[in-house]
């Protein structure tokens, strides 16, 4: 299922030229559920587009738990784009959240790509995922967990057919059970509301 700009960054970068030249010159990869894509701590070294499934970029705590960070869906591009295109190891883990299939390509052959043909992408690239991060960032500061989970929910409520809750309260910064309890409350709310 295809959740159209999940990624506020893909509204204003063009990735068109990229999905082309993933499709013409990539393989077809098949990636099981919880398989990898990017390791942690390791130089990414493909580019893809997400055909069918969708990955989760997921990051160890201090305590080592996985906490995720980021979503790529059907159409999106999947990599770790900055630190992939300067050769330094990878922050994040991009893990298959589903049985999913992608349009990969080795990574230097992007950055030649890009070198040649789309000289401005890296900077609109970088300048777009980092206002969308920053964005982000704040509204864990200036939004409840609550308005976190309702304004996924107003933007992007088929992510709650795709993504299991788990993944989804931990992209929001809260344990399952905390969601759970939004989610109670807000169905309570709802049904004890007179017409």
């Amino acid at each position: 299922m295809k959740i159209v700009n999940f990624n506020n960054y893909t509204r204003v970068v063009d990735m068109s030229a990229l999905d082309s030249y993933c499709h013409e010159h990539g393989r077809r990869v098949r990636y099981a559920k919880d398989e990898i894509f990017v390791q942690e701590g390791l130089v990414g070294r493909y580019m893809a587009f997400v055909e069918q499934g969708y990955f989760k970029y997921t990051t160890l705590t201090s305590a080592g738990n996985a906490a995720v960070v980021g979503f790529a869906f059907e159409g999106e591009c999947v990599c770790d784009f900055n630190n992939s295109y300067h050769h330094h190891p990878s922050e994040v883990s991009i893990i298959a959240g589903c049985d999913a299939i992608v349009w990969q390509v080795e990574f230097n052959e992007i950055i030649d790509f890009i070198e040649r043909c789309l000289p401005k992408f890296h900077d609109q690239a970088s300048d777009a995922v980092f206002i969308e991060i920053y964005r982000r960032y704040l509204d864990m500061y200036r939004k409840t967990p609550k308005e976190r989970y309702l304004d996924l929910l107003s933007k992007y409520p088929e992510v709650f057919n795709i993504v299991p809750i788990k993944d989804i309260a931990s992209f929001l910064n809260v344990t399952p059970t905390y969601l759970s309890r939004i989610r109670r409350a807000l169905a309570k709310t709802k049904f004890s509301k007179p017409d």
